[in-house]
């Protein structure tokens, strides 16, 4: 009798252990909504699917999402659920709870857009807002999804309406390079938990040229950053 109380107490401690050290998945969404007509929009059942709970739901989920504008600084929207355990949770609370949770994220990204016309459009920095905040949690696994053409419009510091601007960045890219790099100097380098995925649908071919050069630009300021980019599609 002695020895099987000892397994049994020796197994929930070992089972505590793995729960303390067990990764959560942080999925954060920036929507650029200057312009009305993108295709690729972030849709609740796509991001629902790629936090895993199915296949593991007592892990810590976070949800993050915000709009880019015009401005810098916009609101920020966060939902998030603790981790659990199976051998201490009840798994139809549990079920519930992510019900709930997918619930949530479905009424953000069902909020209406204000519907504004923007002449102007802050991209990058808002990105570097939002890596600042995801980076300070460096045991959750995150993803930050950018929708958006990525054609910054600023009147401080780059604007690919600015021939000027245009111009440098068709024959000197690293030298634009080095003007976002200098915006992003609060960035930590080389996260290992951290990427990022463009999301960005052209409908024409100027559309598509723009769009290849400033994936080409964002390629290699990610580069330095030590962070991971994709594009998709």
């Amino acid at each position: 009798m002695k020895r099987y109380i000892y397994i049994l107490v020796l197994g929930l401690t070992m089972s505590a252990c793995t729960n303390s050290e067990q990764t959560g998945v942080t999925i954060s969404v920036l929507e650029d909504i200057t312009e009305i007509d993108f295709v690729a929009r972030p849709k609740s059942e796509s991001i629902d699917s790629k936090f895993g709970l199915f296949d593991n739901p007592w892990q810590s989920a976070r949800f993050r999402y915000g709009t880019m504008n015009s401005l810098v600084h916009n609101r920020r929207l966060e939902l998030q659920i603790q981790s659990g355990t199976a051998l201490t949770g009840n798994q139809l609370e549990r079920d519930a709870e992510i019900a709930e949770f997918e619930k949530g994220i479905d009424s953000i990204l069902s909020i209406p857009k204000d519907g504004k016309a923007y002449s102007h459009s802050s991209i990058w920095e808002p990105i570097v807002e939002e890596l600042m905040v995801l980076q300070k949690d460096t045991l959750n696994q995150t993803t930050l999804y950018v929708y958006s053409d990525l054609q910054e419009n600023n009147e401080r510091w780059f604007s690919v309406h600015r021939y000027k601007d245009l111009m440098l960045l068709e024959s000197s890219s690293d030298s634009i390079k080095d003007l976002f790099l200098e915006q992003a100097k609060s960035i930590r380098k080389n996260p290992s938990n951290i990427r990022v995925i463009v999301v960005y649908e052209p409908q024409t071919m100027k559309e598509d040229k723009r769009f290849t050069q400033l994936r080409q630009l964002y390629k290699m300021v990610f580069s330095e950053l030590g962070i991971p980019v994709e594009f998709n599609p």
